[in-house]
């Protein structure tokens, strides 16, 4: 079981890409902006977008989500976007100071009035949240569908 968190994307063409698809190199800008560069390149969006961590899936809003009785075209997402967070927290104490930092990701699906955020915390996988919003902005977002 990994503790690492990777995103999955599932792209209009039926393709599926993760996020170890793509390299990881100096010089290279991270995985999901490469991804949503070969996205932009190719004419392509996203269909699904979803994050595995500590053995667990957690999906993302999406079309035709049948199993739940989730299937109203007005509501599938028209974009998605992905966002890393570091918070420092400064620590004082006998052993001396030093700074505690916890990583996060967030996920968002983006439609023409609101935004579902998903925000797990990475550092100890113990804290994630749901945020429905009616913020337009997004870092890094993927084109939009197209139908």
């Amino acid at each position: 079981m990994s503790d690492v968190a990777t995103w999955v994307a599932t792209l209009n063409d039926g393709h599926t890409l993760t996020e170890r698809d793509f390299s990881v190199e100096p010089g290279l800008r991270k995985p999901w902006v490469q991804l949503t560069e070969l996205l932009a390149n190719n004419g392509n969006y996203l269909t699904s977008l979803r994050l595995n961590f500590k053995g667990r899936t957690i999906h993302m809003p999406r079309a035709n989500f049948g199993q739940f009785d989730y299937n109203d075209i007005n509501r599938v997402p028209l974009f998605y976007s992905l966002c890393y967070h570091l918070e420092g927290d400064m620590q004082f104490g006998n052993d001396g100071d030093f700074m505690k930092q916890t990583h996060y990701i967030e996920l968002a699906a983006h439609y023409d009035d609101f935004m579902v955020r998903y925000i797990q915390d990475v550092s100890d996988g113990n804290n994630s949240w749901v945020v429905v919003t009616d913020e337009k902005r997004a870092m890094a977002e993927t084109p939009r569908r197209k139908d």
